[in-house]
């Protein structure tokens, strides 16, 4: 059962409802943002009845905690089969790609995400929903370092570098949405490589 939700979708109808709902959820806050979304609105765009929404869902904050876990779910198959295919390259740590294709991903997203931070800060859009990114960009980076042991730089903490990427990844990525950086993304993505990828890797990275 999605976070929130009161009734589990387990027949193949009652799934097609839900989805039904979170699509309208997501069409609804793209026109009007957060303040502008209600379980009215939600239930005219889904062309089902308010009730039919409640059996489902108590309020509007519910619905949009299911959507955000699917969004993230979707962002982490996304950004992991860059990542993936980054790996099996050997270009994970050559450049600025894979952090601004990262900020492209979220960019898919924006319309939905950014009024959400600004608007709805209670919904923990930052908290738990980052971890399995997280928990996908660690796994892969050990692995590479793992077969590429020269990619990093002598001395360095491995677990340290991992934080730092994951905090530094999080934090730049909310903001990225919160003030629509889009202008800036390919100057974001080399800060963010010169800063982890580059900087704490050292100069071995660049030359591997």
């Amino acid at each position: 059962m999605g976070t929130g939700q009161r009734k589990d979708p387990s027949q193949q109808r009652s799934q097609a409802t839900v989805a039904r709902i979170l699509s309208a959820t997501g069409q609804v806050l793209r026109a009007k943002g957060y303040t502008g979304c209600s379980t009215n609105a939600i239930a005219d765009v889904a062309g089902i009845s308010k009730g039919s929404v409640y059996q489902y869902f108590a309020n509007k904050d519910e619905i949009i905690e299911v959507l955000m876990d699917r969004i993230m779910e979707e962002t982490t198959a996304a950004f992991g089969t860059q990542l993936e295919h980054s790996v099996a390259e050997g270009t994970f740590l050559k450049d600025a790609a894979l952090q601004s294709q990262l900020l492209a991903v979220l960019d898919r997203y924006r319309d939905i995400l950014g009024p959400l931070l600004n608007d709805a800060p209670h919904l923990s859009l930052a908290a738990h929903r980052s971890v399995r990114i997280e928990e996908r960009c660690r796994d892969l980076l050990r692995t590479y370092v793992t077969l590429n042991p020269s990619a990093i730089g002598p001395g360095v903490d491995l677990d340290a570098l991992l934080l730092v990427l994951t905090v530094s990844y999080r934090e730049v990525g909310l903001e990225y949405l919160r003030r629509d950086l889009r202008g800036r993304r390919n100057q974001l993505a080399t800060a963010l490589y010169d800063m982890t990828m580059g900087g704490l890797a050292g100069t071995a990275a660049r030359g591997v």
